[in-house]
């Protein structure tokens, strides 16, 4: 079957459903539904594991895990977040097999907007015969207000309709912007009416110290200080880009590792220890898209919301 965002928030779930494509954007629609589901089947005892897809060299474990039975008869609901422009080729293959072979395992695959021609692709045709395929656009209307709303209640931030339309328009009507703003108020204050952030004086350095520190309220406070005093965004993305490079290097062997001073590998040996190696690898990809936003798209882009965002997902070892 295929179903939009509003028809799969009213879908009655069964344990027969085995494959969910969440098909379009944006993101935090996506990882919302994926929620969803991940939800329902949890409460079967399902156990959830997630891969990030960025080409095939993943599939034959992937599959591997799929069909492994444990000796407790483990039932798995396995999450694929494909970040590479379409469906690697091996990927798709075993994709297409699934439904020949019998198990109770799931699958969801969360994939950005295709090109047209991709729903006459027989992977897309068997999902939407046999399985359920999600199609996913932005919201609009008030089906985006009653959105907007729900997330206010969901983080407790305090709303009126002013407030509402402020935030559809303010953010161009787009989701993941208002989500980003209602959580970041939410940290720092429970009442949307309070627009002062504690007086504290902070440097760039202080948020390099809250990244160490795992620290996402504090990394937050400092954030919106230094956005307040006009501090150059380029500039503190090229400092969280080098010490995010930094922390990935000391949790992942890497070549031509960035230099690091002796007196300080004990804390970043003790950093990484908070931190996943694919946060930090998507953190790392997913900044260089925020450098040019910040520097060529800043009036539709909101960079300081994108950019918090960005690092409150990597301190909280989110998906990005």
């Amino acid at each position: 079957m295929i179903v939009d965002y509003i028809k799969f928030k009213n879908l009655s779930f069964t344990s027969e459903n085995r494959l969910f494509m969440i098909h379009g954007n944006p993101r935090n629609l996506s990882n919302e539904l994926e929620h969803d589901i991940t939800n329902f089947y949890r409460k079967l005892n399902y156990n959830h594991i997630s891969y990030v897809i960025d080409d095939d060299t993943q599939t034959s474990s992937i599959e591997i895990a799929f069909y492994e039975q444990s000796l407790f008869d483990e039932k798995k609901i396995t999450t694929l977040n494909i970040v590479c422009n379409s469906i690697p080729k091996n990927l798709k293959n075993f994709l297409e097999s699934i439904n020949n072979k019998p198990t109770d395992n799931k699958i969801i695959i969360k994939i950005d907007r295709q090109a047209s021609s991709f729903k006459n692709t027989k992977l897309y045709k068997l999902l939407s015969t046999n399985d359920c395929v999600i199609e996913l656009y932005e919201l609009k209307g008030k089906m985006l207000e009653t959105w907007v709303i729900n997330k206010c209640k969901i983080n407790k931030v305090a709303y009126d309709d002013d407030v509402i339309n402020d935030l559809i328009n303010s953010n161009f009507n787009n989701s993941l912007a208002i989500s980003q703003v209602i959580y970041q108020r939410s940290l720092l204050d429970k009442n949307f009416a309070a627009k002062n952030i504690d007086q504290s004086k902070y440097t760039e350095y202080d948020l390099v110290d809250m990244l160490h520190k795992h620290d996402s309220v504090g990394f937050l406070k400092v954030s919106k200080y230094l956005e307040n005093i006009n501090t150059p965004l380029s500039y503190i993305i090229f400092l969280m880009s080098s010490e995010l490079e930094k922390i990935y290097s000391v949790k992942q062997s890497v070549n031509n590792k960035p230099y690091i001073p002796q007196f300080l590998n004990s804390k970043y040996n003790s950093t990484c220890l908070n931190y996943e190696v694919n946060t930090l690898l998507q953190g790392l990809k997913s900044i260089s898209g925020l450098d040019l936003n910040s520097k060529y798209n800043a009036r539709y882009s909101s960079p300081w919301v994108s950019f918090n965002d960005l690092f409150l997902n990597i301190i909280n070892n989110n998906q990005i």
